[in-house]
């Protein structure tokens, strides 16, 4: 057996969801387009909720029983018919990355929109300077669709990269 797992929360694994997103907040900051402050406030009810909601998926990337990583997947609230699926919030401890963990990630998050009853196409994006997720997205066929420019959390104006996969 692997000594890495990876499973979809459900809401009774909301601290287990409450307390890798906080790390993963406050461990970098400037990845996310949230901040710890802002969620570790959040209560019970909500996390409980967000792993309740079917258009979403939340998963933990486990070694053995301890938790070091999470990612997650939504179908794209700006897409009305709902045939779009979004990948977000990917995160590893530091000390667990380099090791092609994260296509485990993307594995889950793929399998989860192909069985998903309204998803055809998943999106993704990333910084220019982030060449990991680049790398990782391209293994696993996105195609590039469109480049914008964006000001980022740590104020710093850089490319974002945004991809596709038909599914």
């Amino acid at each position: 057996m692997s000594e890495y797992t990876i499973r979809k929360l459900e809401e009774d694994d909301w601290e287990i969801f409450r307390q890798v997103r906080l790390k993963a907040l406050a461990t970098d900051p400037l990845v996310f387009g949230s901040n710890y402050d802002r969620e570790a406030d959040q209560p019970v009810v909500q996390w409980q909720e967000s792993l309740g909601d079917e258009a979403v998926a939340i998963f933990v990337l486990f070694a053995r029983t301890l938790p070091m990583g999470i990612t997650g997947v939504s179908v794209y609230r700006d897409d009305p018919s709902n045939r779009t699926a979004i990948l977000w919030g990917s995160w590893l401890e530091p000390e667990i990355r380099g090791k092609g963990l994260s296509k485990m990630f993307y594995k889950a998050r793929i399998n989860w929109a192909r069985e998903h009853p309204t998803v055809a196409r998943l999106i993704i994006s990333h910084r220019a300077s982030n060449l990991a997720s680049r790398s990782a997205n391209q293994k696993f066929g996105f195609s590039l669709t469109h480049v914008t420019e964006k000001v980022w959390n740590d104020g710093i104006t850089e490319e974002e990269f945004h991809y596709e996969l038909i599914l």
